[in-house]
């Protein structure tokens, strides 16, 4: 039986559009866990595919579940709008965003919601992010699922005391804070903000989010894990082309609005001189973009190296895959032991291995 306490404590809310089959599993995990807090969903597909999906499914739980419909296929912004809109008739006090092809971890969900209780200053926490892919990086719903390094984080708290230091931290140790748990009016402020900003790029949305939250209060990473991703099944995952997908944004105008929308609050705000602030904007992204200009495009400089490490991957995966499953069995059974997880971690790590495998929690 749910309380007004839990109802009224977090929402789980998932924005999907498309990958239909992920967020059938998606829904069948929520509901296998007996998740006991609200779960919004709101899909911009706007094909009815999700919405009959809910509408047939055999809920063995009593999950307290609202469907929304949007249509996002004229762009960025009435995606951006759907998040607005859905964070607006939020009335909980904290909210998480996740993907459909990923797994929330209801102890870190619940050791992080007792951090925020106990520490108003912050207005947001993470957990530590776990990643796994499926039977050698394909991308499917179910099979055996192997973990990958977990993701390292450079700073365990923002902001840091040097705004200047944050503003290079942010772009050349970046560290998302997508999947934290914020308060719900943080994060409704934010998608406003970005609604109105209309960035034509999601990455420079990204930068948007972590640097307008550091200027609204305080964020803390924790040691459990509350968020397990799938690599290898996003839909810029296979083949993206970054020079074709840069022609088709305004990246410098993005920039600029981000550098004086972010700049011009931490200069009022804390008494600094706007000019470096600026300065220190520019040099920070230019060196983020020279590190993202150079990784992306190794394939077209080292065409010949390229290849050849594509054919190293393809016999590993697949004509020596007896050999890579193994090691990998090994490496997942060490992976549990050498992470210094307690037991209520590992019991939910386990549930997901067994759900992926298809057998019963």
């Amino acid at each position: 039986m749910k309380t007004k306490a839990i109802d009224n404590l977090f929402t789980l809310v998932l924005f999907v559009k498309g990958r239909d089959e992920f967020s059938q599993r998606w829904l069948k995990y929520i509901d296998e866990i007996d998740f006991k807090y609200p779960v919004i969903i709101s899909d911009g597909a706007n094909d009815g595919f999700v919405e009959k999906m809910i509408k047939n499914f055999s809920f063995r739980n009593n999950i307290n579940l609202k469907f929304r419909q949007f249509d996002t296929n004229s762009g960025f912004k009435a995606y951006y709008e759907m998040k607005r809109d859905t964070l607006s008739e939020i009335n909980t006090k904290y909210v998480m965003i996740c993907d459909n092809d990923d797994f929330i971890l209801e102890n870190g969900i619940n050791q992080i919601l007792n951090f925020l209780e106990t520490h108003n200053e912050y207005i947001s926490a993470s957990g530590n992010i776990f990643n796994f892919e499926i039977d050698n990086w394909r991308n499917t719903t179910y099979g055996n699922l192997f973990f990958l390094p977990k993701y390292k984080y450079s700073r365990e708290n923002d902001p840091v005391e040097d705004w200047f230091k944050q503003i290079q931290s942010i772009f050349n140790s970046f560290q998302p804070n997508f999947y934290n748990i914020f308060k719900t009016s943080i994060l409704t402020k934010i998608f406003t903000e970005t609604a109105d900003l209309n960035f034509s790029d999601l990455t420079i949305n990204e930068f948007f989010i972590q640097l307008r939250s550091n200027t609204m209060g305080k964020s803390k990473i924790l040691n459990s894990p509350h968020y397990l991703r799938q690599r290898g099944t996003s839909q810029i995952s296979n083949n993206f082309d970054f020079s074709h997908d840069l022609l088709q944004k305004n990246l410098p105008n993005d920039v600029r609005k981000l550098k004086n929308f972010i700049c011009t609050i931490i200069s009022n705000e804390n008494n600094l001189n706007k000019e470096r602030l600026f300065d220190t904007f520019d040099k920070s992204f230019a060196d983020y973009l020279k590190i993202i200009i150079a990784s992306t495009m190794l394939r077209y400089r080292f065409p010949r190296l390229y290849k050849i490490k594509k054919c190293i991957k393809f016999l590993w995966y697949e004509r020596l895959f007896f050999i890579s499953l193994n090691i990998k069995k090994i490496k997942n059974g060490l992976f549990l032991i050498n992470n210094s997880l307690n037991d209520n971690d590992k019991k939910g790590l386990i549930k997901v291995i067994k759900f992926l495998k298809k057998e019963k929690i």
